[in-house]
């Protein structure tokens, strides 16, 4: 901070704090003295301009671009999510897209990117896990037809979970 200038109080953060109660106000003292310290000792280099460590850098699959010539085909997705406590989930997902990439960017819309990227995802009707759960024989019809592109809408996403706990 330059002479010039002088460190005005951010209000809401000293509410925060202070609601928190005297242990936390005194830790994040501690934290202040102790980055006080390690910019005095220059043991850390500023961030960059615009740089921000919480931003999560997006997956590849989140910044591509699907070729606008590629055929749009059904994509079939899957992913497993287990935790303790909470559970067993399956997401089943099928939709019309371009490439592997688009369709990954429309199941994030619905279950989140994390879950999004680690999704076993292929093209066509080929069995993948929870297919046969989760695709009926007259479901399995119309994306057949879709996948051929016999009448298949502009925009098609089907979803669905299984949810389990038994504790």
């Amino acid at each position: 901070m330059s002479e010039d200038t002088k460190a005005e109080p951010i209000p809401a953060l000293a509410e925060h704090w202070a609601r928190k109660g005297a242990a936390e106000v005194e830790k994040m003292d501690a934290t202040i003295n102790l980055a006080r310290h390690l910019m005095a000792s220059e043991e850390v280099e500023h961030y960059a301009e615009g740089e921000n460590p919480y931003v999560l850098v997006p997956y590849p699959w989140e910044v591509s671009e699907p070729k606008s010539d590629a055929p749009r085909r059904i994509f079939l997705g899957t992913v497993s999510e287990l935790a303790t406590g909470t559970g067993h989930t399956v997401h089943f997902s099928a939709g019309i897209a371009r490439d592997e990439d688009e369709f990954r960017r429309q199941l994030a819309a619905h279950i989140g990117h994390t879950l999004a990227n680690g999704a076993k995802v292929r093209p066509g009707l080929e069995e993948i896990p929870f297919s046969r759960t989760f695709i009926s024989p007259q479901l399995r019809q119309t994306l057949q037809k879709f996948d051929e592109g016999k009448r298949a809408p502009a925009r098609f996403h089907y979803l669905c979970q299984w949810y389990e706990n038994r504790s």
